[in-house]
């Protein structure tokens, strides 16, 4: 007989799905910030990683936080997240500054 799964590994598994989504989320902005700025554009363009970057704070920096608080995500995954989305901020910056995102 399999045994139910408790809260704490629920809220774990709606955590884990709910930074899958977000991911998919920062990817989408940062395209869209592309498509806004031309390779090696220069910093006239640079505005837009600032833009980049207000919006991962305002909008998903106190989401994620409260992910934590509520013990959906651990701190590694946290962490992690966190990482993820200033990477796609320097893909940005770096398509801006050089032509590239890599």
């Amino acid at each position: 007989m399999l045994s139910k799964p408790s809260p704490k590994e629920i809220a774990r598994v709606h955590g884990a799905e709910e930074l899958e989504f977000l991911r998919r989320r920062v990817i989408f902005w940062r395209d869209d910030y592309v498509s806004h700025a031309p390779a090696a554009g220069g910093e006239d363009y640079l505005f837009l990683v600032y833009e980049f970057i207000q919006e991962i704070e305002e909008q998903l920096y106190l989401y994620v936080r409260r992910l934590r608080v509520t013990d959906h995500i651990d701190d590694d995954q946290l962490n992690d997240f966190m990482a993820f989305c200033y990477q796609q901020v320097d893909y940005l910056r770096n398509h801006i500054m050089q032509g590239n995102g890599a």
